[in-house]
């Protein structure tokens, strides 16, 4: 044994062909690490922006202004939730999502969750008329019809019918009924390195009160995606530096079975 060890270490070219292949691979293993340095670097700092963002968020309020139509713009800064690392406080916000949209318990497939809440308050110009049922009945007709546009409108009718006997009125029935289409328009728009959830509409009486998004993303599957260095077995064929069985290095065509290792940085 120690015979063949003398005569491994005594063959020059054999020794340098070793020395070399173990300097490539302690370069491409260093080259390997800052990859892996440089990835979990990124993941940290996509962390602690994520964290920054949704401190911000929870800060902001509703900023409520005017597009050049003069109608009502409301817009708001974006949540960002991890949902490989949903904090518990994250949890208990997108709760009411879920089963208000039926939506799976791990949000897949989600992209984002928005919510608004709004208030009409409204004032009507109503066209009344009379009609006489007999001498001691009459009913009154109520319309009122409005067309904002961009899809906004509203319509009430009804009648109420009144009766005059022992010197009072005594009302026998009143209906009404009440039509609207409201037309809401929305963009998350990324404003500053920021997304913020833009609502706007053009009925005159509705008031957005709160609006609120939120963006998932999942970390976990983004590492996943990541390649990593691995072992590989192949079959090559090629031409380029060869090792013979004699221990001289040479030029030529090869080809054969291998055990190699694959950076990631060198995979495409």
């Amino acid at each position: 044994m120690k015979d063949k060890i003398k005569n491994i270490l005594s063959n020059k070219t054999l020794v340098t062909f070793i020395a070399g292949a173990l300097v490539v691979m302690l370069f491409l293993r260093q080259c390997n690490s800052i990859e892996n340095l440089k990835q979990d670097v990124k993941l940290a700092q996509e962390d602690a922006g994520r964290q920054l963002n949704n401190f911000k968020a929870a800060q902001d309020s509703v900023t409520i202004l005017r597009n050049d139509n003069g109608d009502q713009l409301a817009q708001i800064r974006s949540y960002e939730f991890d949902l490989s690392n949903m904090q518990s406080s994250q949890a208990k916000l997108t709760k009411k999502y879920q089963k208000a949209l039926a939506l799976n318990k791990d949000l897949k497939e989600v992209n984002s969750l928005i919510s608004a809440n709004l208030e009409i308050k409204d004032s009507l110009n109503v066209t009344t008329t009379t009609e006489t049922i007999d001498t001691t009945t009459t009913k009154v007709t109520f319309s009122s019809a409005e067309d904002f546009g961009n899809g906004n409108s509203r319509e009430l009718t009804g009648f109420s019918t009144f009766k005059y006997e022992f010197e009072q009125f005594k009302v026998l029935e009143t209906k009404f009924e009440l039509t609207q289409t409201l037309s809401l328009m929305a963009a998350i728009e990324n404003v500053d390195g920021a997304d913020r959830l833009k609502l706007s509409t053009s009925y005159p009486g509705l008031e957005i009160k709160d609006i609120e998004n939120i963006n998932l993303v999942n970390s976990r599957l983004n590492r996943q995606d990541q390649k990593k260095s691995r072992w590989i077995v192949g079959f090559g064929v090629g031409y380029g530096i060869n090792l013979n069985n004699n221990q001289v290095i040479s030029t030529g065509p090869s080809i054969g079975v291998g055990l190699y290792w694959s950076p990631k940085f060198l995979q495409f």
